[in-house]
């Protein structure tokens, strides 16, 4: 996982435009729809062009501006794992806080109802982050299987700060006394998000083998933030671990590299002129093949950036 900068809200969403667009127009029907707490166990079906209510629910985070402004902001990238999606998948508009059901909390439903079309809210990832399916699990050396994915979990320190469906008719209605209630529980969030928690790459570290660890140095919070994040995330499953360890055999190999093209440039750094440019050229060239790892746009960029950060501390090279 690494930092991304989010991108300007698109049109369809902002909250701040007249008329009103088309996600403040659903938001607030939503929040109507769930002021009657009959509704609450129930799916949000938005009102129609005759005042009925009709099946079709949430629809404006799928307009395909959206989209198309988080394939670009994550490069066609998992917000979480990192891995290329749009080769073979057209990738979820995953919503950070679950809009439909809260697994956590008492009475799950309704969820964040009102951050369905909210533009901070919304990531791109992957199904296997961001779904639940049965993947195969390193444990202790033991192939186990074992359902993982996010899909309506948000876990928190304690629930004590828990926002729930009173806090979306305080949305719009009374902005100060909402923001208020949501920083309070930013503060017990354990899921960590790549555009709000700074320099998130320092959570991880890595073995040689791809594994993903909670990184050293960190509080306990911070630990139980990798931890859970790691978990909910599905960032151990076993094919992604062995993607991770494929990586890393290219950038040892790279590094290999590097590390011939140094020794030949120092062992003709007193010999002819136009040699030792020679062998400068393919030091300075394979250095740069090595820093492209650690591209925001390269996959598991954050692993390269540990091992590639890592060797170069332990070498002591400047």
């Amino acid at each position: 996982m690494i930092n991304i900068q989010r991108r300007d809200c698109p049109d369809i969403l902002k909250t701040d435009v007249d008329p009103e667009s088309d996600g403040v127009i659903e938001t607030k029907d939503a929040i109507l729809y769930f002021s009657d707490v009959t509704n609450h166990q129930t799916t949000y079906k938005k009102t129609g062009a005759r005042g009925a209510r009709i099946k079709e629910g949430y629809s404006v985070y799928k307009d395909k501006c959206v989209r198309k402004t988080l394939l670009e902001m994550f490069q066609g990238k998992c917000a979480y794992c990192e891995s290329k999606i749009i080769t073979i998948y057209n990738g979820d508009i995953e919503h950070f806080r679950p809009k439909g059901e809260i697994q956590e909390a008492k009475p799950s439903k309704p969820g964040y109802y009102w951050l369905a079309a909210e533009w901070e809210n919304l990531l791109f990832a992957c199904p296997f982050c961001n779904q639940t399916n049965t993947h195969e699990i390193n444990n202790d050396g033991d192939i186990e299987e074992s359902v993982l994915g996010k899909l309506d979990q948000f876990p928190l320190v304690s629930e004590t700060h828990r926002l729930n469906h009173s806090h979306g008719s305080l949305y719009f209605a009374n902005r100060a006394q909402y923001l208020q209630a949501f920083n309070l529980e930013e503060t017990e969030r354990l899921l960590l998000n790549p555009c709000l928690d700074t320099n998130v790459s320092r959570y991880f570290k890595y073995d040689d083998n791809g594994a993903i660890i909670v990184n050293d140095g960190l509080s306990d919070l911070e630990q139980q933030k990798a931890g859970e994040s790691i978990r909910v995330y599905a960032l151990h499953r076993l094919n992604l671990v062995i993607a991770r360890s494929e990586k890393i055999i290219q950038i040892k190999a790279q590094i290999k590299r590097v590390e011939n093209a140094i020794k030949n440039f120092n062992d003709n750094i007193e010999g002819d002129e136009e040699k030792r440019t020679w062998f400068e050229g393919i030091m300075r060239e394979e250095m740069q093949i090595l820093k492209k790892y650690k591209d925001p746009d390269q996959e598991y960029a954050a692993l390269a950036r540990y091992i590639i950060d890592k060797y170069f501390d332990e070498a002591k090279f400047i």
